[in-house]
């Protein structure tokens, strides 16, 4: 008799990293191509959008977790 195998779940981690490092990524590139803001230097610019980036990218890593979680279990 063999038994069943379960599906792995998926480690959160990292989605959560995976999503940071993306919008990171996706935040530098419009702040460095983008226009330039009177008043603001490109790193102040990138650290905003960098920091956006970030939090916006975890939390579609966080919603893709939960959809990979759904369709594990």
């Amino acid at each position: 008799m063999t038994a069943k195998l379960r599906p792995r779940s998926p480690r959160l981690v990292p989605f959560l990293l995976a999503g940071a490092v993306l919008g990171f990524a996706v935040g530098g590139l419009l702040a460095v191509t983008g226009d330039r803001i009177p008043g603001y230097s490109v790193t102040s610019v990138l650290g905003y959008f960098g920091t956006i980036g970030i939090l916006l990218g975890s939390l579609l890593g966080a919603i893709a977790y939960v959809l990979a979680d759904r369709r594990a279990s």
